[in-house]
């Protein structure tokens, strides 16, 4: 778990593919709610419009960064 400690798991969090499985496996419930409230300032900071492809990969290239998990061509292997 990101905080070091061990806690339930965030469970189903709703995000797509491999970042969705990484934080299911990897982030633990009380992180994952910090990071929904993080979020909100990260989108705000960089003007990010989740609706537009790119700027939905930048938050989860961002998400992924938070959490301390791997790019996601790290985590498949290319």
């Amino acid at each position: 778990m990101r905080c070091g400690q061990t806690r339930e798991g965030a469970g189903k969090v709703g995000l797509p593919g491999a970042l969705g499985d990484d934080i299911e496996r990897g982030v633990c419930a009380e992180c994952w709610k910090e990071w929904l409230q993080t979020q909100i300032r990260v989108i705000n900071h960089y003007g990010l419009r989740p609706a537009i492809k790119e700027d939905r990969e930048q938050l989860y290239r961002l998400t992924r960064e938070h959490f301390g998990l791997p790019p996601a061509a790290e985590r498949t292997g290319g």
